[in-house]
C-alpha cells in the first residue's frame, strides 16, 4: 500500500494496488510519511473503508481536525461495550463517537446542554447501551473535568443502538417501514385523523416504532419490569388510547405471531397518547 497523505501522526490515507482508498490507523503510522511512501502492515491497528468519495472526505475531515486523545476515549468506550457489556458493533462507530464526544466537550465548556427527548426511552429499552453511555462520560469527565448529564450518556448510547441495528441484516428496511406504516395506520384509523408528520411527538414516536419494529422482526423478548401498576392506571386514564394499543398488539401478533409485553404496550400507550393528545383536546 502507498501513502496518499499522512492525516495526523497516527492516520494515514492509503492506495492499494487496486487503487481502493482506505485510512490506517496505528501508533506513529503517520509520522514524517509522505506521498508516494509504503505502508508497514505491521503497523496498522485499525482499517476505516469509506463507502464513498464523500464519505472519504468526511473520514479525513474528521481524522485532521479531532484530537488524537478522543480516539483513544472512543476505543475504551468501544472496549468496555465489548467486554462489559458483550455489545459487538464494528470499529466504524468510532467515528461518530468521536466526532460526538468532541462536540459534547466544546458544547460543555460553553455551558451549553442539550435535552434528549429519547432519554426515557434509551433508559428503558436500552440499559446496557445507557450504561455505555454513562462510562464514557466517566472517561470524559476524567480527562477533562467536565460534568454532564444524563441526556448526553443517552445521545452516546443511541450510536451504539443505531450500530447494533444496521448489522442485524436479517431485517430488512422494506420490512421495517411496511410494519411502522401498519401502525401509523391502525392510530390514524382509530382516531379518524391524519397525523401531523411535522410535529416532534411524531418524530420520536417514529423513532420507537423504528426500535419496536427491529424487536419484533428479529423475535427478541423484551422481559417485563415492574410497570403493570402505571399501565393499568394510564389506561383507565385514556381508554381510546388503550383501545388503540390492543389493536395493534392483536395486529402484530396475528401477522408476526409475536406477543407484544405490557411493558412493550406501555411505551406504545404513552408514545401514542402524546401524539393524539392535541386531536383528543378537540
Amino acid at each position: 500500500m502507498k501513502v496518499v497523505k499522512a492525516l495526523n501522526n497516527n492516520m494515514v490515507l492509503v492506495r492499494d494496488e487496486n487503487g481502493n482508498e482506505s485510512i490506517c490507523q496505528g501508533k506513529g503510522i503517520g509520522f514524517q510519511k509522505k506521498t508516494g511512501d509504503c505502508l508497514e502492515e505491521d503497523k496498522i491497528e485499525r482499517r476505516f473503508i469509506p463507502e464513498n468519495a464523500s464519505e472519504s472526505r468526511h473520514f479525513q475531515e474528521l481524522f485532521m481536525e479531532i484530537p488524537d486523545e478522543y480516539w483513544e476515549i472512543a476505543e475504551d468506550v468501544l472496549e468496555y461495550a465489548r467486554k462489559e457489556c458483550n455489545i459487538y458493533v464494528s470499529d466504524r462507530i468510532i467515528l461518530p463517537l468521536c466526532d460526538h464526544m468532541a462536540g459534547s466537550i466544546e458544547r460543555s465548556r460553553q455551558n451549553i446542554s442539550l435535552d434528549n427527548p429519547m432519554l426515557w426511552d434509551i433508559k428503558r429499552i436500552y440499559p446496557s447501551e445507557f450504561r455505555i453511555g454513562k462510562y464514557a462520560l466517566k472517561v470524559l469527565k476524567d480527562r477533562f473535568g467536565a460534568d454532564m448529564t444524563e441526556d448526553e450518556a443517552a445521545f452516546i448510547a443511541y450510536h451504539f443502538v443505531n450500530a447494533e441495528l444496521s448489522t442485524r441484516s436479517i431485517v430488512s428496511p422494506d420490512e421495517v417501514s411496511k410494519l411502522i406504516g401498519s401502525v401509523v395506520d391502525i392510530v390514524q384509523q382509530s382516531f379518524q385523523t391524519q397525523l401531523d408528520e411535522e410535529e416532534w411527538n411524531y418524530q420520536r414516536f417514529l423513532t420507537h416504532l423504528k426500535f419496536f419494529a427491529k424487536r419484533i422482526l428479529s423475535q427478541e423478548c423484551y422481559e417485563n419490569t415492574e410497570d403493570d401498576d402505571i399501565f393499568t392506571e394510564l389506561s383507565g386514564r385514556f381508554v381510546h388510547v388503550k383501545n388503540c394499543v390492543d389493536r395493534i398488539a392483536d395486529y402484530i401478533l396475528i401477522e408476526y405471531h409475536y406477543d407484544i409485553s405490557s411493558d412493550e404496550r406501555l411505551y406504545l400507550l404513552i408514545h401514542i397518547e402524546r401524539v393524539t393528545r392535541r386531536i383528543r383536546s378537540k
